[in-house]
């Protein structure tokens, strides 16, 4: 008892602080969670792959979709965030969902300089495993800039450069076809794979 009075008050002081730490772990691991804060029908499509063959959105419906708009001369943000999806590509096929829960799926929206053969030679620039790796190309310029409207991104084109401004978003389709998370590639340098591969965790455990 006299321990106790003695020491009381530093006691009660180092439970509220061990309470608190418990408190705050509990709130970090909770806000940590995934939100998958989008609700968007991913738009259906009829593209053409790199063997020439046609594809639609929905023939991997089922699967979780990983889908990135570029264009092969892309002077700054296209090579790297393609460079961070091969990262996040080998830690899935660490985890066993590569291409049985989850496929890629890289779209240009300069279709007129990027015909099958310069997709791929950009293609072959990265460590790609293209068993669930699709690189697709539509008819035209002004077909793939509509495509990406309707999957809610922006695309800019300098009629003097012919460069393009454009999101630079990874975006995340559920296995319904429903687009449920944006997410910034290179563009942002906090970025990197542990955090991509959270979200398409999450896609695949719902």
């Amino acid at each position: 008892m006299p321990v106790l009075r003695k020491y009381g008050f530093t006691i009660a002081v180092l439970a509220l602080c061990a309470a608190m730490g418990l408190y705050l772990y509990l709130s970090s691991t909770k806000e940590a969670k995934v939100n998958l804060d989008q609700n968007l029908k991913a738009p259906n499509f009829q593209l053409t792959d790199l063997d020439g063959k046609s594809v639609s959105l929905a023939d991997s419906n089922g699967k979780v979709r990983v889908i990135y708009f570029f264009y092969a001369n892309c002077p700054d943000i296209c090579p790297p965030t393609t460079f961070l999806m091969t990262q996040l590509q080998d830690k899935l096929k660490e985890s066993g969902v590569y291409g049985k829960d989850v496929e890629f799926m890289s779209i240009t929206f300069d279709p007129e300089r990027d015909t099958l053969e310069n997709m791929r030679k950009f293609a072959d620039r990265f460590e790609i495993d293209k068993s669930a790796w699709t690189f697709l190309r539509g008819k035209s310029e002004e077909e793939t800039k509509q495509l990406m409207k309707d999957f809610g991104l922006g695309l800019v084109k300098d009629p003097k450069t012919n460069l393009f401004t454009h999101s630079d978003m990874i975006t995340f389709v559920d296995r319904e076809g429903v687009v449920r998370k944006y997410v910034t590639g290179s563009i942002d340098e906090t970025q990197n794979a542990d955090k991509l591969v959270d979200v398409v965790d999450a896609l695949v455990e719902e």
